[in-house]
């Protein structure tokens, strides 16, 4: 295995320990209502806002409040952004002073543009670097928004990465699809392989509701295409029955937990060492986001 995935799975490694020290720092309590903002990895973790607080508070892209400001009239928002310089979150936190209530950045960077233009920050206990694939920086924002969205129960971070395996999640070969699919709490976690999946393998991949799939994306599958369905928080049991309808194209990734908090990082770690594992198999070397300067290019320019 050569030295940047060795990295990367030394940081999975980590996070246990990282993430429950930082569980136990004193987070403000969002009131109903609050918006929680994100884009990319952030907007999986502001969607988890949403659902953690049985759909008491907002989830929103950054974009989209920026262009209706006014849905922030006496709230409280929190910007969900690692680097804290995304175009999209700066313009957001501008347009949205006038209305609401207070507005928090939840960053890596202290003096970070974000973090000048919210009324309170809240940093991330990590060192951000530019274009590596989001692991801690995830699970660290993913605790800051369940603390901050009232989510009650403990995780034990070590027996939930203990629990998962590189094999949990299956992938597409050749040019095929790779679907992830999840209900509430599932459905983030479901963004977030998709957006791992691009980066580090460079493979076409897509995030749905279990329920949507069955309305949508069902009728566009072909024989190249790979069907995961997380089978947690599916009461119903949704992903199992489609599984085996559709048979050797599709895996039911299974839950472990006493918790949500525990079912949800248990399903967070399932996705980092499978992609991960993926990769070594693939002998991928270092995330294939960093082989496309042409697309790195066009990412800065719209995002930056």
């Amino acid at each position: 295995m050569l030295e940047v995935l060795k990295s990367l799975s030394a940081e999975v490694k980590r996070q246990p320990e990282i993430l429950e020290e930082f569980w136990r720092r004193g987070f403000p309590k969002a009131p109903r209502g609050s918006i929680f903002v994100g884009a990319g990895d952030s907007f999986a973790a502001a969607q988890l806002g949403f659902f953690a607080s049985d759909c008491r508070h907002i989830a929103l892209d950054p974009y989209v409040l920026a262009s209706n400001p006014r849905v922030a009239e006496g709230r409280e928002v929190y910007f969900v952004s690692v680097s804290g310089r995304t175009r999209s979150n700066t313009r957001a936190a501008k347009r949205v002073r006038p209305y609401a209530k207070q507005t928090t950045a939840l960053t890596a960077v202290a003096d970070s543009p974000l973090a000048g233009l919210t009324d309170s920050r809240i940093l991330l206990p990590m060192t951000y670097m530019p274009r590596t694939p989001g692991l801690l920086s995830f699970t660290l924002s993913v605790v800051a928004v369940m603390r901050i969205s009232g989510a009650g129960g403990r995780c034990d971070y070590g027996s939930a990465l203990g629990e998962a395996s590189a094999g949990d999640v299956a992938f597409a070969g050749g040019r095929g699809t790779t679907f992830f699919l999840g209900n509430s709490l599932a459905f983030p976690v479901s963004l977030y392989a998709a957006a791992k999946t691009y980066e580090i393998l460079g493979a076409k991949a897509h995030a749905e509701f279990l329920e949507e799939f069955n309305h949508l994306e069902l009728f566009s599958m072909d024989r190249f295409d790979f069907v995961n369905g997380f089978s947690c928080f599916d009461p119903t049991g949704l992903a199992p029955k489609l599984s085996k309808m559709l048979n050797r194209r599709s895996l039911v990734v299974r839950g472990w937990g006493r918790s949500p908090i525990e079912k949800l990082f248990h399903a967070i770690f399932q996705v980092q060492l499978s992609v991960l594992g993926e990769a070594r198999r693939r002998g991928v070397s270092a995330p294939m986001f960093l082989s496309r300067p042409d697309s790195l290019a066009a990412s800065d320019r719209m995002i930056y």
